[in-house]
């Protein structure tokens, strides 16, 4: 029989508080979220959420065994050159690729924030999406969960739990099982990001 209470470690975090780092590669910064090993370098995590500031074009740290989640955050538009193709990343729009491919990007209407999900292949499997205006439930699986509310703010509800997400708050933890959350947005446009780590065998 189901625990009807799981447990549920997830607390709010403030996005603007987090510390900036550079690029691996040196082109710009970033604020990393969340990464575990806790504290792992660039060449050790087995994933990493983090939000990075770019403000000039050019080329993408090369990450290789990493598969790349990345979705515009700020700004109109990226344009990504990724196998000599051109996609045009829109906000709230997540789009893959793995880290050893060589992938540049323009920036045609100035500069942008962008939220990465990072996942060592074979150590760890996730996913990126997100909703606008979003009044519904949804169901957390087992696993660690990271939502954020960039621009608007959310209530979140559970049978013995409730959150508000205001805008540039996220809502980041662990659930050792299902956890049924009902979602209320602010306002129709609020967009809510959701990423999701799955458990570790």
């Amino acid at each position: 029989m189901s625990d009807p209470h799981p447990a549920t470690l997830l607390d709010l975090l403030n996005i603007s508080s987090l510390p900036a780092q550079p690029w691996k590669n040196g082109g710009g910064t970033t604020h990393e979220i969340r990464c575990s090993p806790k504290n792992s370098d660039y060449e050790h995590f087995d994933w990493r959420i983090s939000l990075a500031q770019v403000h000039t074009s050019g080329d993408f740290s090369r990450f290789p065994g990493i598969d790349r989640h990345i979705m515009l955050i700020k700004g109109d538009n990226m344009q990504l050159t990724h196998h000599d193709h051109i996609h045009v990343l829109h906000p709230f729009q997540p789009y893959a690729f793995a880290g050893e491919d060589r992938v540049a990007c323009v920036l045609p209407l100035g500069p942008t924030q962008d939220l990465n999900l990072m996942l060592r292949r074979g150590r760890a499997q996730g996913s990126l999406q997100a909703w606008q205006g979003r009044n519904a439930p949804m169901t957390l699986a087992a696993g660690t969960h990271f939502l954020y509310a960039p621009q608007g703010g959310y209530q979140l509800q559970s049978d013995i739990h409730r959150w508000t997400l205001n805008t540039g708050q996220a809502l980041t933890g662990s659930t050792s099982a299902p956890l049924s959350l009902q979602l209320q947005a602010e306002h129709a446009d609020a967009p809510l990001v959701y990423a999701y780590i799955a458990p570790t065998e």
